[in-house]
């Protein structure tokens, strides 16, 4: 009877205990999970994009963005790509984002009726075919699409081309303040702050430019100190342009 007592409290001990070996595991993989979500959630992604290249500057921009460790988007000009070949082919080397800038830059061509704007975008596409072997989707038109980029365009561009829209929400404006780089790295991380708070990820526009080098290595710097990771556009992320139109 004795011995039976004795098995009965060994066995009610490591019932008792069981549980309590198992909690310490089951809340390091509860926090470890967590701990993932939160890495996830907290991740702060950032689309930096150039206009206008390649041009005789681009081998430096590029340097610079291998320097950080940085991809961004470039919106090409077909001229510019064909001229500017061995730039244009180590973008895609590079693993850089691709898209088309179009032809003239030129308002009154680009925008003169609802099929030139496709007709550029086409050409250009053919210019990056030539040079590099591959094509694009992605197009930004030459100033924003609004207020040019009327609906009938619009759908000429996206519905018949199959061309997927994008403009920006960070404008850097070095084109504007070429000799004022403070002014433009100022633009940039009020901007992005801004987005960022409101919820959206940020398309910064800078371009192609001998001035964007100035101020480019400080916007880097600071961003990647802030925690934002560079990943470029494809086709499969969903666009963002003034007229909030997701093709």
């Amino acid at each position: 009877m004795l011995q039976l007592r004795k098995s009965f409290v060994a066995t009610l001990a490591i019932l008792l205990l069981f549980p309590l070996l198992l909690l310490p595991q089951s809340a390091s993989a509860t926090a470890s999970s967590a701990d993932k979500s939160n890495s996830k959630a907290s991740t702060k992604i950032l689309y930096l994009t150039f206009d206008d290249g390649p041009t005789a500057h681009t081998d430096q921009l590029l340097d610079i963005l291998d320097q950080y460790k940085v991809k961004a988007t470039f919106f090409m000009l077909g001229p510019h790509m064909e001229q500017y070949q061995k730039a244009t082919k180590r973008i895609v080397k590079e693993g850089h984002g691709l898209g088309l800038h179009g032809v003239t830059h030129v308002p009154s061509k680009f925008y003169k009726n609802a099929y030139s704007g496709l007709k550029e975008m086409q050409q250009a596409n053919e210019s990056l075919n030539k040079v590099a072997g591959v094509k694009t989707s992605l197009v930004r038109t030459p100033y924003g699409s609004k207020p040019y980029l009327k609906p009938a365009y619009r759908n000429v561009l996206l519905a018949q081309g199959g061309f997927h829209l994008w403009d920006w929400n960070v404008d850097s404006l070095d084109w504007k303040y070429k000799k004022d780089h403070q002014k433009v790295y100022n633009n940039v991380m009020q901007q992005v702050h801004n987005v960022y708070k409101n919820g959206t990820t940020p398309v910064a526009l800078m371009h192609d430019q001998e001035a964007t080098l100035k101020v480019l290595p400080q916007v880097l710097k600071t961003l990647k100190a802030e925690g934002y990771q560079f990943e470029i556009l494809t086709k499969n992320v969903q666009p963002v342009n003034f007229w909030n139109d997701k093709r």
